[in-house]
């Protein structure tokens, strides 16, 4: 839903730039609004670098089209070049660097037909879930990794790079896509790690294929709002316990680490999805949650129902 700033009443939304906003943008803190001002006039330039000759007339990423010429055309445009601001801190400078190494890293790959390529069976299939709502409207998405798909992660990856990473991207365009960027851009994700050693928690060696590292945290940018590691190894709880005595869990895809223990599972989960959206594993109240194994090898077209709103 789009709507202009002249028939938002309240005194906040009045203060809002004279262009057509939605819930996403309405919300825009006034050091954001400032940022978008910066970087909409480098959109051109920006066309121009990541396309060379074959520069198209929009900028499209994830369904969205983004006007270079016309930004504020559709308040979507604006929620999506937040996401690249935000990941670089509010530098203008710095997002337009990360645009234009996203959109030709997407150009080269081929992410349109990336989507609907098939990959030879995959030995990971991990457990995870999609199942109801946290507070905000956002869909919560649950999954479970264990020492073992964690260690052959690392094989697959180690074996073949290319197509480990291709995988992942897949996986991170469907979400991507299935947002609508007018009154949800991000999910909530809760990570059950009953099954994960310590040890192979903090393998440094995990971190090392650079590729792997730009793709899931530069090129998918701003995509979870809440992050919980719950039944997390004692230690790994441990080290964040007193700073999060005094910190509220905020939006901001920070990781959180929860013990094992339900009831304080529950607390913690509760103060960001409501309990009867909450499955009864995790504290909460709602029946029918249950582990589906997810094999990555093959497109998938009913995640984009899932997440609308």
């Amino acid at each position: 839903m789009t709507w202009h700033t002249k028939a938002l009443a309240s005194p906040y939304t009045e203060r809002l730039p004279q262009e057509p906003q939605n819930a996403l943008t309405s919300r825009f803190t006034q050091a954001e609004r400032d940022a978008l001002q910066r970087l909409r006039p480098m959109l051109p330039d920006i066309r121009r670098m990541a396309y060379n000759g074959e520069t198209p007339k929009t900028i499209s990423l994830w369904g969205v089209s983004i006007d270079p010429l016309d930004p504020t055309a559709d308040p979507r445009a604006s929620v999506v070049l937040m996401k690249f601001l935000r990941a670089r801190k509010l530098d203008a400078i710095a997002a337009k660097t990360l645009l234009v190494e996203v959109l030709r890293w997407r150009k080269k790959v081929n992410i349109d037909e990336l989507m609907n390529k098939e990959f030879p069976k995959a030995t990971i299939l991990v457990p995870r879930q999609r199942f109801g709502k946290d507070k905000a409207g956002r869909s919560v998405m649950y999954t479970l990794f264990t020492s073992e798909h964690v260690k052959l992660a690392r094989t697959e990856l180690e074996a073949d790079s290319k197509m480990f990473i291709e995988r992942k991207a897949r996986s991170l365009e469907e979400l991507a896509r299935s947002l609508n960027y007018e009154t949800i851009d991000r999910v909530t994700r809760v990570i059950d790690m009953s099954k994960m050693s310590l040890d192979v928690l903090l393998d440094p060696k995990w971190t090392h294929n650079s590729m792997l590292t730009r793709v899931t945290h530069d090129y998918y940018p701003d995509f979870s709002a809440y992050k919980f590691a719950i039944n997390a190894p004692l230690r790994a709880v441990a080290a964040t316990w007193f700073s999060s005595l005094f910190a509220t869990v905020k939006p901001d895809g920070r990781l959180h680490f929860i013990g094992k223990d339900t009831k304080t599972i529950g607390k913690k989960l509760s103060s960001v999805i409501d309990l009867d959206e909450l499955p009864e594993q995790f504290g909460g109240k709602a029946i029918g949650f249950s582990w589906e194994v997810e094999d990555m090898t093959a497109p998938r077209d009913d995640v984009v129902a899932e997440a609308q709103e």
